[in-house]
């Protein structure tokens, strides 16, 4: 970072040093910040330790290099200093959605979806736009899965967008068409300010849209995704096949439910905190999930709301659900919701789960 009241000093260049190495190794992840267009006076300080300077200098350029990669280092122009606030703390969420997939959640079925999206991509082919399709049911894990793409793959761009919500996509994106630079771009219109833009300066861009439910949605974002620059990939997210082929997209893919094994294996996790159930408690898994469905987000409810409780609350449970033929996400959650002998701070770490993983469509 720098600022606009405090010069550059040794300290800082040093311990840039430090992060930089950090970063290297890969324990951690350096995004710069840009708060003033003041530029460092690091010159000056290399001049009167030169003995230090060499490496000072490489730490400056490697922090500048990885500033270019990330296109909100600077404040772009309109944007009010919330809404950046805002913006930034959204693409880091994402990156650190990735960073952490040496965890478990992150690698049950992750890398064998992945392997398949990425051979769609196929992001050595830099001479067309690509547009493919992800499909399956809802709570299946769809969107986590494009996440981990977005996170992982962003860097390639030179515009990345998520849309989490599509709806009257059309209106929204030709209301910035001919406005070069706007004087104010809100944080809800900044998607929309940046898909025109990237257009309108034919940029090579990364475009996720999460729950498209119409033909007539699809056909639009994938004509105007032809007038980005070639390279550029959009992805398209539904739970239903024939409308994403019927609006054009060639290459789809569906993400399936979990395998017994990559069920468990979530399950457990969330329910016992490791990777397999205790002994005692193998039965009762089991069948808790085969009554979620080897639904990804039914499974980490279904975990979480069970995690310390004893045999006979597990038992209770468990036949609740079998009594509302299990299987659906929404009889999970009603299991779930505080009522008379179960108080709220039971309940809150599942809406917690619920709330961050249901904002565009049952976590996909």
């Amino acid at each position: 970072m720098t600022s606009g009241t405090k010069p550059c000093t040794i300290g800082f260049l040093e311990e840039l040093i430090v992060i930089l190495e950090f970063q290297e190794k890969g324990s951690l992840i350096v995004i710069p910040i840009f708060f003033t267009d003041n530029s460092c006076n690091a010159e000056e300080i290399c001049q009167q330790y030169p003995e230090k300077a060499p490496s000072w200098r490489r730490a400056l350029t490697k922090l500048t290099n990885i500033a270019a990669e990330y296109q909100f280092s600077q404040n772009p122009a309109g944007m009010g200093l919330l809404d950046w606030f805002k913006k930034i703390a959204h693409d880091i969420s994402l990156v650190s959605l990735y960073s952490t997939s040496n965890g478990l959640d992150g690698l049950v079925a992750m890398d064998r979806h992945m392997k398949v999206v990425y051979d769609l991509l196929d992001l050595e082919v830099d001479k067309v736009v690509r547009t493919i399709g992800i499909w399956g049911s809802g709570g299946v894990g769809k969107t986590t899965l494009a996440r981990y793409i977005y996170a992982e793959i962003f860097v390639k761009f030179q515009t990345c967008v998520f849309l989490d919500n599509v709806e009257n996509i059309e209106d929204k994106v030709l209301k910035f068409e001919g406005e070069e630079d706007p004087t104010v771009v809100t944080c809800s219109d900044h998607d929309w300010h940046e898909i025109a833009k990237a257009r309108r300066k034919h940029r090579k861009v990364l475009l996720i849209a999460d729950d498209v439910n119409s033909i007539e949605q699809g056909k639009w974002i994938i004509e105007y995704a032809n007038w980005f620059a070639p390279g550029s990939r959009a992805i398209l997210i539904s739970q239903n096949k024939n409308l994403l082929v019927d609006a054009g997209v060639k290459h789809v893919y569906e993400v399936r439910s979990l395998r017994y094994d990559e069920a468990l294996q979530l399950f457990s996790q969330f329910a016992f905190n490791q990777s397999y159930p205790p002994s005692d408690f193998e039965q009762l898994a089991v069948r808790a999930v085969h009554l979620a469905g080897f639904l990804p987000l039914a499974l980490r409810l279904l975990g979480s709301f069970l995690a310390g409780k004893g045999r006979e609350n597990w038992l209770a449970a468990l036949f609740k659900l079998k009594a509302k033929l299990g299987g659906n996400i929404m009889e999970v959650w009603k299991l779930m919701e505080p009522s008379g002998d179960r108080g709220q701070e039971e309940w809150e770490p599942a809406a917690d789960i619920m709330e961050g993983n249901e904002s565009s469509e049952d976590e996909t």
